[in-house]
């Protein structure tokens, strides 16, 4: 019972992991099948991840009883902003009014440094998840850095359909280097222009990208 359910948990790390990192792009068909075969596994453990993923709401119906990555849809765009906007503002006005926004600023240039360095979508992208990450992580609020946890894998992928086919990477860089700047001024107003400007580009992005 135990290696069945590691097996089952092995597969299912694996095919959500291909729908966060857009191996499955969004509206695409996941067959059992298919997924057994490129997976070297027997269709049991891939129906029950198949099913954990749908309960997840990462796979819905499609035609035929298909099942299908979920798109990426407006409202799923507005939600994550929106969240975002309340809790990195948050975080932004509690580092500079009564943090140490230098230390924090100095972390987030290291991790600057490795995106300017990065080859591929997929590390930059996991690379501005830690960026942001740390920044939320500076209110020391244990319980508001879990329910930022819970957000992350949808922010990935939306950060990887951002940067998908285009030449976007210069663009976030420079957004994430003007945030360590203001930063390190202690200049709470500038910080929170760059913040609002990164993420309204964000969400104009992703729209151009689900449409």
């Amino acid at each position: 019972m135990g290696e069945k359910s590691s097996l089952s948990a092995q597969v299912y790390e694996s095919i959500k992991e291909g729908i966060i990192s857009l191996k499955y792009p969004p509206g695409s068909v996941l067959k059992e099948r298919e997924l057994s075969e490129s997976l070297g596994v027997s269709r049991t453990p891939v129906r029950e991840a198949i099913q954990r993923l749908s309960q997840e709401s990462w796979l819905v119906p499609g035609e035929g009883k298909r099942m299908q990555v979920r798109p990426v849809t407006t409202a799923d765009i507005h939600e994550i902003i929106q969240i975002r906007n309340l809790v990195e503002f948050a975080a932004v006005d509690e580092l500079i009014m009564h943090g140490e926004p230098r230390v924090v600023a100095g972390q987030l240039d290291s991790i600057l440094n490795e995106m300017k360095g990065a080859k591929e979508e997929f590390t930059l992208v996991t690379l501005d998840l830690k960026f942001h990450h740390l920044l939320v992580e500076s209110m020391n609020n244990e319980r508001l850095l879990r329910f930022w946890g819970t957000v992350q894998d949808e922010v990935k992928r939306m950060g990887l359909l951002r940067l998908r086919g285009n030449d976007r990477w210069h663009e976030v860089i420079n957004e994430h280097g003007r945030m360590v700047e203001t930063l390190w001024d202690k200049d709470l107003q500038n910080t929170r222009l760059a913040l609002r400007e990164h993420l309204e580009r964000s969400y104009a992005n992703l729209i151009s990208e689900s449409e």
